[in-house]
C-alpha cells in the first residue's frame, strides 16, 4: 500500500510539474508571438509610411512650387504686365488685377493642404495685403489718371519696403529647405 502512496504522490507531483512547465512555455511562446506581431506591426508601419513619404513628397514639392509661382504672379510689375491692355481705364486695369488675384488665389487653394498653417497665413496675408494696396492707391480722379500713371503710383507705393509677398517667399524658401534636406 505504502508503494502504491508514494505512486501516487510521484505521479501527482510529475502532473503538476508538467502543468506548470506548459504553462510557463504557453507563456513565454504567447509572449514570444506578441513580440514578434509588434516587431511585423512595426515594420510594416515603417514601409507604410516610407511608401507615403515617396507620394507625398513629390506633391508637397509641387505645392511650394506653385505657391511661390502664386506669389510671383501677384508681384506689381508681374500683375501690371500681365494684365494691361492698351484700351484699358484705370478703374477696368485695377478690376482686371485684383480679379486675376483672386482667380491665382482660388486655383491654388487645395495646396494649403500640403503646406504648414504659417505658410499658408502668410500666403493669404500676401494676397489681402496686395488687392488693398491696389484698393487703397486709387487716385480720386481716377477718370483722368492713365493706367500707366496707376502703375507708377503701385510701383512707387511698393519701391524699397519688404512687402507680404516677400515675407511669404522668404518663408517658404525657408521651409521648403527645413523640410526637404
Amino acid at each position: 500500500m505504502e508503494m502504491l502512496v508514494i505512486a501516487i504522490v510521484i505521479a501527482v507531483v510529475s502532473v503538476i510539474g508538467l502543468a506548470l512547465m506548459g504553462y510557463y512555455f504557453f507563456n513565454l511562446t504567447k509572449q514570444f508571438v506578441t513580440n514578434e506581431q509588434k516587431k511585423t506591426l512595426l515594420e510594416i508601419e515603417k514601409i507604410k509610411e516610407a511608401e507615403t513619404r515617396k507620394v507625398v513628397t513629390p506633391i508637397q514639392l509641387q505645392a511650394y512650387e506653385r505657391l511661390v509661382l502664386f506669389l510671383e504672379r501677384i508681384e506689381p510689375n508681374n500683375l501690371v504686365l500681365r494684365c494691361y491692355q492698351p484700351t484699358m481705364d484705370t478703374r477696368l486695369l485695377r478690376d482686371v488685377m485684383i480679379q486675376n488675384i483672386r482667380d491665382e488665389y482660388e486655383h491654388n487653394l487645395s495646396q494649403q493642404l500640403y503646406i504648414t498653417s504659417q505658410a499658408w497665413i502668410l500666403i493669404k496675408n500676401a494676397k489681402e495685403d496686395m488687392i488693398n494696396l491696389l484698393n487703397s492707391i486709387t487716385p480720386k480722379d481716377e477718370d483722368k489718371t492713365t493706367p500707366t500713371a496707376f502703375a507708377g503710383i503701385l510701383f512707387e507705393t511698393m519701391a524699397g519696403k519688404k512687402n507680404q509677398i516677400e515675407l511669404a517667399q522668404d518663408f517658404l524658401k525657408k521651409e521648403i529647405q527645413t523640410r526637404f534636406k
